[in-house]
């Protein structure tokens, strides 16, 4: 049965979430990652492990649980936006990806964004998994360069340096508030390149 958007189920169904994704940073920020169970965050949230697994087929996920959003919000702006010249002009390309706000994170509030940047620092497993996340969506970034007109190896190259500039970002900041300057300065050293 499709429910429109915004129906008693639908908001049901997205506080349900929500509160998950709450209980889950919670209990990662007090024990780790490593030591939370999926029964320990449905616990949290006052949940059954079935409705749990309705949301995210497993506890990693919750860490990554807006990022499907983020970045079809970041292709639909590349595909919007992009003039008919990228072509073969990496600048360009990376560039549009910039403006569109490749970011880490935005969809977090600050405080689950501090927890997941100190588990990736902690957890082997997690940063594993991370750089699964970001290769995915440098696919996605590329192909949307790609339907614009870049060639192909200037979409791949602009979608991965974008990545680059997000992974330096995460690691030299303190917090996600140090995000967007860190991410700033590796642009700028970039644009450097060609000097």
């Amino acid at each position: 049965m499709h429910h429109p958007p915004d129906t008693l189920h639908a908001r049901k169904r997205r506080k349900a979430r929500a509160l998950i994704v709450s209980a889950a940073f919670q209990l990662f920020d007090e024990h780790g990652f490593d030591n939370v169970t999926v029964a320990a965050i449905a616990e949290r949230a006052e949940v059954g492990r079935t409705t749990f697994f309705r949301y995210f087929g497993d506890k990693q996920q919750v860490l990554f649980a807006d990022d499907a959003d983020e970045i079809e919000r970041v292709c639909a702006h590349v595909r919007e936006k992009a003039s008919a010249s990228v072509g073969d002009d990496l600048g360009a390309a990376v560039g549009l990806l910039r403006e569109a706000g490749v970011r880490p994170h935005t969809s977090l509030s600050p405080d689950h964004a501090a927890v997941l940047m100190r588990l990736l620092r902690e957890s082997d497993d997690l940063k594993s998994r991370y750089l699964l996340v970001q290769q995915c969506r440098a696919d996605k970034l590329a192909n949307a360069l790609m339907e614009v007109g870049a060639t192909e190896a200037v979409a791949v190259l602009a979608a991965h340096v974008a990545m680059a500039c997000e992974l330096t970002a995460m690691r030299l900041a303190e917090g996600p508030e140090a995000v967007p300057a860190h991410l700033d300065e590796a642009h700028e050293l970039l644009a450097g390149l060609d000097r």
